[in-house]
């Protein structure tokens, strides 16, 4: 196994569910390959994860009058795709580096570690957005919000009772 990478979901109009395409290469020696030096990546596995590229949509006509939306990966994306998958492979091991949400070079070690599972997000780093958040301005924040949407609600069932006792059927 060289490489792992899970597409956006809605790539293909006949599924919704992400696809993964497993890029295996018998040869991960170190060595010259089409013009390029290339390092020994025996015992690593590349993982990307393609999911949040799922800005490009096409629609596309599937029955008659049927149409539906699919996520397409533009040439550029490709283009960036290959950059990294040899980036990682090339001899010059500064042009590759893991990036959160993106991408995770994964040695044996850490996949025999995690029993032998080959799912990208258990690799690829996500980051906790929540962590930026500042819980107590955004607490009371909230509560301020509140306040008025409750204060409008009581206003507006005074108003309600008031025009139903105005017409002889109030509301107890």
């Amino acid at each position: 196994m060289e490489a792992i990478i899970v597409l956006p979901r809605d790539m293909f109009y006949t599924t919704d569910i992400s696809v993964t395409l497993w890029i295996i290469n018998m040869n991960k020696k170190a060595g010259k390959f089409n013009g390029r030096d290339l390092r020994n990546r025996r015992k690593e596995v590349l993982f990307m994860d393609l999911r949040r590229w799922d800005d490009d949509i096409d629609e596309i006509m599937i029955d008659k009058c049927k149409k539906k939306k699919k996520t397409v990966l533009t040439d550029k994306r490709i283009a960036d795709v290959k950059e990294v998958y040899n980036n990682w492979q090339s001899a010059d091991t500064k042009l590759y580096s893991d990036k959160p949400e993106f991408c995770k070079s994964a040695t044996l070690d850490e996949i025999r570690g995690k029993n032998y599972s080959l799912t990208p997000s258990k690799y690829i780093e996500f980051i906790d957005k929540d962590l930026d958040i500042d819980y107590e301005t955004e607490m009371k924040r909230i509560q301020s919000e509140m306040r008025n949407i409750l204060a409008t609600e009581k206003q507006s069932q005074a108003m309600l009772g008031k025009a139903f006792k105005g017409i002889g059927y109030g509301i107890n």
